[in-house]
């Protein structure tokens, strides 16, 4: 059968897209405010005074996480079932559960079992809706389309949360958790109105589900292609970076600086910087091949992550300006080059290989920033790694073209 995108004009992104664009960035919104509240939710079921309110929210956040280990498994659904289908039934049960413990919160029946278990749900849903997007969105437009439809929906996701944030805590404070969720379930509910919208696909593979065969299928496609591999190596980097520098950007605040509002400030100049970087994959892909493109983001990041090498707020805060911009523009060049190098039956699962690959890293770098490492050696070497796979990007690229 024929994809949607195959008969769609070259220019205009279809109507479709744009409704299920819109349903997506209600949810994004919905997504940030009950990420607030969760926290929250979990201190509420301690008993007053209480010493375990760090490991009721390391539960939490633990389970929010662990899903993204299954998206290899996921992604093999991704790849079978029609992506309406699959985004509606996702959909659907995020609202459902959302507003079944924000219901139980108001009348006091919640435990911490209940909101660790809607955390891992909702992680496990997240990562399936996720997989499902990036297999589905390249079948939605045409391959001209696809770099703008890309900078479309990571700007929905990561764009969104800023004003969600903002509307999660006003809501915690003033209206309490419980009530927030159910506001939360509103704006996810919106998600089912866009994934409705969207034309009948159906699964672009075949077969049954077979977790081993699948991950093996998708392991064997990213052995096979020097590009595949480069960008899979410097995901896994970039991750462990991340949460590097998200352990210790508090603490270096907090000795160099006025703590929460200088680190407020940082991670707005982060945001900043990935939206902007975000906005220019669409004047420079019109104008540059997508592999220099990522050698340029590369480089970017690069510069930022040596930034984070010196002391003081203000370097810092010029540094994760730069690196913002690297991470919003490799975030969206990256997943479509990958999208195109990706057969259409095999993108599920190689997306969710990617997100396991992340999940790893991002695991070994909160260890690794536990370490007793002072963080300017940290920040120096995850500078000189980050160099590294960026002078091996155009070996990779020339491996493929010859």
């Amino acid at each position: 059968m024929t994809d949607f995108a195959q008969t769609v004009g070259a220019s205009a992104l279809p109507r479709p897209f744009w409704r299920y664009w819109l349903g997506l960035l209600a949810s994004a919104l919905g997504d940030a405010v009950v990420y607030v509240a969760l926290p929250f939710l979990a201190l509420g079921t301690l008993p007053p005074g209480s010493q375990r309110g760090a490991a009721a929210i390391g539960l939490v956040v633990l389970a929010l996480s662990l899903p993204r280990f299954f998206a290899p498994l996921l992604g093999g659904l991704a790849d079978r079932w029609p992506p309406r289908t699959l985004l509606s039934l996702s959909a659907v049960l995020r609202t459902v559960g959302v507003a079944g413990v924000g219901a139980l919160a108001l009348r006091g029946g919640l435990n911490l079992t209940v909101v660790a278990g809607l955390a891992f749900v909702l992680g496990l849903l997240t990562t399936l809706s996720f997989t499902a997007q990036s297999a589905m969105v390249p079948r939605l437009v045409t391959p001209h389309q696809l770099p703008r439809a890309n900078s479309l929906t990571s700007a929905a996701m990561m764009g969104a949360p800023l004003v969600g944030y903002g509307l999660g805590g006003f809501g915690v404070a003033h209206w309490g958790a419980g009530a927030s969720l159910l506001v939360g379930a509103a704006l996810t509910a919106l998600l089912l109105l866009g994934t409705l919208a969207l034309p009948p696909m159906p699964g672009a593979a075949g077969g049954t589900l077979d977790p081993l065969g699948d991950l093996r299928s998708s392991l064997k496609a990213i052995r096979q292609n020097p590009l595949l591999l480069a960008l899979f190596a410097m995901s896994f980097a970039l991750n462990l970076s991340m949460n590097v520098t998200n352990v210790r950007a508090p603490l270096h605040m907090l000795a160099a600086g006025r703590g929460a509002a200088d680190y407020a400030t940082f991670e707005m100049l982060i945001s900043g910087g990935v939206l902007l970087g975000i906005a220019l994959v669409g004047p420079l892909s019109a104008r540059f091949p997508l592999d220099k493109l990522i050698g340029a983001g590369r480089l970017i990041l690069v510069l930022g992550m040596a930034g984070f090498v010196f002391g003081g707020v203000q370097p810092w805060w010029a540094a994760a300006g730069v690196f913002g911009v690297g991470l919003g523009l490799l975030e969206v060049v990256t997943t479509t080059r990958i999208q195109g190098l990706i057969p259409a039956d095999l993108r599920g699962r190689v997306t969710g290989s990617v997100m396991a690959v992340n999940a790893l890293g991002l695991t070994l770098g909160a260890g690794l920033a536990a370490q007793d490492l002072a963080t300017s050696t940290l920040m120096l070497a995850l500078t000189g790694v980050l160099a590294l796979l960026t002078l091996l990007w155009p070996l990779a690229v020339r491996r493929l073209g010859s």
